[in-house]
């Protein structure tokens, strides 16, 4: 008896070890991607040849005073945060003067990788895609197949109108990467293969702001909710009105403080449909482009269920859908047409071309918001987006209730400067203040939508993740080259 006791009691002690450990596991992934961010203000300012940038760390002291630190840099490498001197001094966040590829530089407690942007003159590339042999150099591609690309990591163009396989080993091998995107990125070529987007064209006599209001109102998209979502979007007005809004002391930045405790008893936490509103962004991009982003406000995110236990729960959820048009000019008449919709999901991006995209009336793309936590997607069914050792995480989704955003009153309409940061009402809208960044002063815009996280040792409610900010911190928006980027939050 006294054996099985004493096996019993290690076989306890073992679980108890193997439970730690998997909570400790699973806070690291939750963790990860949502602490350190760089926010893309002023990301116009590229690098031109012989030019260097500059990183500006920025740390909060004790006393509560800001302090700085610069880092130059001059190509692609990894920053090593410095060891901080003082006591009682922790590492707030990266500044930027120069642009970043990727345009948010997550990084762990430690690194971060710098990749700056150098000007190049795309005015001269004449064909589908250029692949740059160093910052200035570039070999023109037509739509077809490569077999052999003579160069590793490269700086690449690709127009909108072509979407792009590429291969990192000759002759078609090795790992695959749909490209669906269009403008500049990097990565390895072994090969790669390039092919014309099928769409129509919509003729304009000019881009003015109606017109704008018109190009939001065609590509708007239908909205899949799952059949057995509980928590729907809102207006703005209707989330604002169940919460405060206060000036946090945490980075001098506003939020909207809706619990002070993981214990969720407010019926506005479920939303409301019949009032609800998206808020839909016309954005004029590089290389010809107008991205058209559709977001919506939900007051509750539900997280996921991971060992019996809730992870992942927030006051307040932004997701989005985006469509890029691309400028064309035929016999001196101006058109738009699609090229790319990106699926904003959690930390994913999910761009995906306009000719494999299912649609309503040749316009309308749809899109599946996941049951509880509203990610975005091309497809209903089971969407894996975390596949770890530890944990494997879905988002579901069905046709539940369908929200047509084209439809009378369902949309405020806006239109946004990616490179002065400003918005204005189009249309019949009026700009909302909460949509600006000057979220400093007293009556500015807002910066965190929800409330701050909360994490008990013991796990009695579930565990509550820190809200995310406004469309107007979203590269959607704010960045003058991309459709949208990863770990946006």
């Amino acid at each position: 008896m006294k054996g099985r006791k004493k096996r019993s009691k290690k076989l306890k002690i073992i679980l108890l070890i193997v439970l730690a450990l998997l909570l400790v596991g699973l806070a690291v992934i939750f963790i990860t991607n949502s602490t350190y961010h760089y926010d893309p203000i002023g990301s116009n300012d590229i690098l031109k040849k012989g030019e260097t940038g500059v990183l500006e760390l920025q740390y909060k002291g004790a006393d509560g005073k800001p302090e700085r630190e610069e880092i130059t840099y001059a190509k692609q490498e990894t920053l090593t945060l410095p060891k901080l001197t003082k006591k009682g001094y922790h590492f707030c966040g990266w500044l930027v003067n120069g642009l970043f590829v990727g345009t948010e530089v997550t990084m762990n407690a430690k690194k971060a990788t710098a990749v700056p942007q150098y000007e190049k003159d795309y005015s001269e590339i004449t064909s589908a895609c250029a692949v740059f042999t160093d910052e200035f150099s570039f070999t023109e591609y037509q739509a077809g197949e490569y077999e052999s690309i003579s160069t590793e990591a490269a700086d690449v163009y690709l127009d909108g109108g072509y979407k792009m396989t590429v291969y990192s080993k000759e002759n078609f091998s090795g790992k695959e990467t749909a490209v669906y995107y269009s403008g500049k990125f990097s990565g390895f070529i072994g090969s790669m293969k390039i092919e014309a987007v099928k769409s129509e064209s919509i003729e304009l006599e000019t881009l003015s702001n109606e017109e704008k209001v018109k190009l939001l109102t065609t590509f708007a998209p239908r909205i899949w909710w799952d059949e057995d979502e509980k928590y729907f979007a809102s207006s703005v007005e209707f989330a604002a009105a169940n919460m405060e809004k206060a000036l946090g002391a945490d980075g001098n930045l506003y939020y909207l403080k809706a619990l002070d405790s993981p214990q969720f008893t407010s019926d506005f936490l479920y939303g409301d449909l019949k009032t609800a509103k998206a808020y839909a962004f016309a954005v004029e991009k590089e290389f010809k482009y107008l991205d058209l982003s559709y977001f919506f406000y939900a007051p509750f995110n539900l997280g996921k269920q991971i060992a019996g236990l809730e992870f992942g729960d927030h006051v307040g959820d932004w997701e989005h859908i985006s469509v890029r048009l691309m400028k064309e000019e035929k016999a001196g008449k101006l058109s738009y047409r699609p090229v790319i919709v990106d699926y904003s999901a959690h930390f994913m991006r999910n761009y995906v071309s306009w000719d494999e995209v299912e649609k309503i009336d040749g316009t309308h793309p749809i899109a599946y918001t996941a049951c509880g936590s509203h990610g975005m997607w091309k497809d209903s069914g089971a969407h894996i987006y975390v596949n770890a050792v530890v944990v494997q995480l879905k988002d579901y989704c069905s046709q539940g209730t369908a929200w047509d955003l084209w439809k009378a009153g369902e949309m405020e309409t806006y239109a946004y400067d990616a490179l002065k940061h400003q918005g204005e009402g189009i249309g019949e809208s009026k700009w909302l203040r909460d949509f600006d960044l000057d979220c400093g002063v007293e009556g500015g815009g807002t910066t965190i939508w929800g409330n701050k996280g909360w994490f008990t040792p013991i796990q009695i409610y579930p565990r509550l993740d820190s809200a995310p900010s406004g469309p107007q911190h979203k590269q959607s928006l704010n960045d003058y080259y991309t459709i949208n980027g990863q770990n946006e939050k």
